[in-house]
């Protein structure tokens, strides 16, 4: 998953769309706001 300069590996077993709630895990792990996920969209 790609979004300007910031890049995540994403694990997904079922090949579709992941859920609000993982994305916002990762975005934590990753020390990403979702404000600067979508800004920088």
């Amino acid at each position: 998953m790609v979004n300007g300069e910031h890049q995540l590996t994403i694990p997904n077993p079922h090949i579709g769309d992941i859920g609000v709630d993982l994305l916002n895990r990762l975005l934590k792990q990753a020390r990403i706001s979702r404000e600067e996920w979508l800004r920088t969209g």
